[in-house]
């Protein structure tokens, strides 16, 4: 079940003529109210959030009034995006994300970095109702905690806000790409090259390897051995 929401929510990524209908399928999901369902819907739609910006933000509702049903690290991360994201059009935006912070420590570290980040976020488009939960997640974030990249982000937002708060909002509420599907972008014969090296440098820099694998020569080889038998 998880993999045929998933497989709407890339359809709706990769066909702009079938996001609309895709999305009345994921809400129809989402009213069963059977837990796993509903967190893979709120995962995929936040990919369809980040690929049609503005265009589908009126089901938000919807997603909100199943806040309490999500349990899990990647639904709480997408939520608690879409939250930030959006703040300003929801109401009790603070609020909600002030529910997550009870929890804050126990969570996942997806979930607090994107918990840091949305607070951020929140505070610099509604800074006079949140600046005690901001400071309160700072503060978490870099005193309590003892992750790195968790403290790190922290330091640099604090760092932000403290000097330049018209940085911080270029920087944190800057217009982001789109997502795009690139199922397409290889070539086929490039394609048919990276399938045979799955599990190797290749599948992660998209080349064959002749195009960054330097091999040594046997005369270089030579050199090191009678260099390693000289060491003896």
């Amino acid at each position: 079940v998880r993999k045929s929401v998933s497989a709407i929510g890339r359809c709706a990524v990769k066909l702009d003529r079938a996001a609309e209908r895709c999305i009345g399928v994921l809400l129809e999901l989402i009213q069963t109210k059977v837990n796993y369902v509903v967190q893979e819907s709120v995962i995929v739609i936040k990919d369809i959030f980040r690929r049609y910006p503005n265009r589908y933000e009126s089901i938000i509702a919807t997603l909100c009034d199943n806040l309490d049903t999500l349990d899990e690290p990647m639904a709480k991360a997408s939520m608690i995006w879409i939250i930030g994201e959006y703040a300003e059009r929801i109401d009790n935006a603070d609020e909600l994300l002030d529910s997550f912070l009870e929890t804050f420590e126990e969570e996942d570290p997806a979930v607090q970095l994107q918990l840091l980040t949305a607070t951020v976020k929140c505070f610099l488009k509604n800074p006079e109702d949140t600046q005690d939960m901001v400071q309160r997640v700072l503060d978490m974030a870099t005193e309590e905690s003892d992750n790195p990249d968790l403290r790190d982000r922290g330091f640099v937002y604090w760092r932000l806000l403290s000097t330049d708060p018209e940085a911080a909002k270029l920087v944190v509420l800057g217009e982001k790409p789109v997502i795009e599907d690139d199922t397409f972008k290889l070539e086929p014969q490039l394609l048919n090259v990276l399938i045979g090296q799955i599990a190797t440098l290749s599948s992660i820099y998209h080349k064959p390897p002749e195009l960054f694998v330097v091999r040594a020569g046997l005369g270089d080889a030579k050199v090191y051995e009678e260099e390693d038998e000289e060491d003896y």
